[in-house]
């Protein structure tokens, strides 16, 4: 990712980039078409799920966790992963959500469309195209 010097020194991120590219790679793959709270959101998902004991406490971990043969992050089976390309509004919320900044009720899932039920999962709120849940 070659904006990521751009946007920050390394110095200034709270963990490894090798950690960060992937965050940001997967908020673009997942939130690219979305607005920066959009983005602030699924960037505070997947750090909800590093601190969460149920799930892997690294980034990497939890974005290429594989729960046999499924994938909790779609894009990084579809491709969509590999191609973004990400954006410095993408890295603007993901530098907000390393800040700090969470807005998202504590949400662990969240999944496309409009629907507002998912299994046993406890709906909190929809934003852009996005439904949230824990």
């Amino acid at each position: 990712m070659n904006t990521t010097k751009a946007a920050l020194s390394e110095q200034d991120i709270p963990m490894p980039v090798d950690e960060y590219e992937v965050l940001c790679k997967i908020v673009q793959a997942e939130a690219g078409n979305q607005d920066e709270k959009g983005k602030l959101l699924v960037a505070n998902v997947v750090l909800n799920r590093v601190e969460h004991h149920v799930f892997p406490d690294t980034v990497t971990d939890v974005v290429f966790q594989d729960n046999g043969g499924v994938t909790q992050f779609a894009p990084t089976k579809n491709g969509a992963y590999t191609k973004s390309e990400v954006t410095i509004e993408t890295m603007q919320a993901v530098n907000r959500a390393l800040a700090g900044e969470d807005v998202s009720e504590g949400a662990l899932y969240f999944k496309a469309g409009t629907e507002n039920t998912w299994g046993n999962h406890e709906y909190l709120f929809s934003h852009g195209n996005h439904v949230f849940f824990k």
